[in-house]
């Protein structure tokens, strides 16, 4: 409904008001899902990559979201750091993925059988298991799911769960 609005009344675009600005977040939220709040309030909209380094920012003609201010776990920017111009992850020849299937096939063959999907079927059970409203608010964020679609879907490890999740520690 509101993408039916924004997109019909020339008016609302033009003056890139709430109803425009709030539909790009959601669109944002449902596309990507992973963004923080904190990594959004004062993201910028731009065309180009130039001056922008040390802001979050979206730039339209390379359609890309920039995340240049992120929380982030201090020990991995460390190890992030010793990869520094790489790519996070390639194959056996050091060349980047050609389809996700490559990538899902060695990540089981490296974590006995499990593939990314496991792991978060394992954080969503251990959250749930918990009972932690923070740990669990804090999943239904990352994940871009409400709690209803979480448990339905990613709550499957319900006995035995820290068994499933040593495997990938």
């Amino acid at each position: 409904m509101m993408g039916e609005k924004t997109k019909k009344d020339i008016y609302i675009l033009n003056r890139w008001d709430k109803t425009a600005q709030l539909y790009a977040v959601l669109k944002i939220y449902l596309t990507y899902g992973m963004i923080r709040p904190s990594e959004i309030i004062d993201m910028k909209i731009t065309d180009t990559d130039e001056g922008n380094d040390k802001i979050n920012y979206i730039n339209v003609v390379s359609k890309k979201i920039v995340i240049n201010n992120h929380k982030n776990d201090r020990k991995l920017n460390g190890i992030l750091w010793k990869g520094l111009d790489k790519y996070l992850i390639t194959n056996h020849n050091n060349e980047i993925y050609t389809c996700s299937s490559s990538f899902l096939k060695m990540f089981k063959n490296n974590f006995d059988n499990h593939n990314p999907y496991d792991l978060r079927k394992c954080i969503s059970s251990l959250a749930i298991h918990e009972g932690d409203a923070d740990k669990i608010n804090q999943l239904e964020h990352n994940q871009g799911h409400p709690l209803n679609i979480i448990l339905k879907n990613y709550n499957t490890y319900n006995k035995k769960f820290e068994n499933h999740i040593k495997i990938f520690l």
